[in-house]
């Protein structure tokens, strides 16, 4: 592929990626979130036009390659808000370790269950730890790099939309155990939910996003090797 195709495609998801910002800020529904309507409008250009993955991913790359730095700039908040983390650190540790254990077995058990294929359940293993670290995470151990982006796409929108309410519901309001309980599940997406709620508590999040996931890479093959 050339430069310039490769060009047009990052160009266009970054202008579509504009229109679906301002779609959520003027309509802020669920079903507006621009992580899904960026998506699917990018599913169906893919169609009608006929591209491949491949050929989409010429230019898409770039962005993909922006994931780890974009993380990296959450510190930012996370600074600003650094002394009510110190003050909770052992109790965030606790809770992001005990978080990443039952999710890590759980989407396992689960998956045995269910009875999916070895690639398929290692896909679902990594779901609830942010997309750069589920990758790296599910190529190494021989899961499926489609399913496991799907699944942590799905379990980051799930978690961030029922998380909040459900925490509300069992009348968690501690700005630490939300953190810790809506990063821990939904990653990324969870942690920048809470940080549109509190930022003490989306600072909280930010850490249990990144600490869940080099927990999650050192366990992981442990649990594995386990299971199988």
């Amino acid at each position: 592929m050339s430069v310039s195709e490769a060009l047009f495609w990052l160009v266009l998801t970054t202008l579509l990626f504009g229109g679906a910002f301002w779609l959520y800020r003027t309509f802020p529904f669920v079903w507006t979130l621009p992580i899904l309507t960026v998506t699917a409008a990018v599913i169906v250009i893919l169609s009608i036009s006929g591209t491949t993955h491949a050929a989409y991913m010429a230019g898409g790359q770039y962005l993909s390659r922006m994931l780890g730095p974009a993380i990296t700039a959450f510190a930012i908040p996370l600074y600003q808000v650094r002394h009510h983390v110190r003050k909770f650190l052992p109790e965030i540790t606790l809770g992001v370790g005990i978080g990443t254990l039952i999710a890590l077995t759980s989407d396992l058990l689960l998956g045995l269950l269910l009875h999916l294929g070895r690639a398929t359940n290692l896909a679902l293993l990594p779901k609830s730890v942010t997309l750069p670290v589920a990758l790296a995470i599910s190529e190494r151990s021989g899961g499926t790099l489609a399913l496991t982006a799907t699944f942590v796409l799905v379990t980051g929108l799930v978690g961030s939309i029922v998380g909040p309410r459900l925490m509300t519901g069992l009348r968690i309001r501690h700005f630490v155990g939300r953190g810790v309980g809506l990063a821990s599940i939904a990653h990324v997406m969870g942690a920048t939910k809470s940080m549109s709620l509190d930022q003490r508590e989306g600072a909280v999040g930010l850490l249990t996003m990144v600490l869940t996931a080099v927990l999650a890479s050192v366990l992981a093959p442990w649990i594995i090797q386990i299971v199988y």
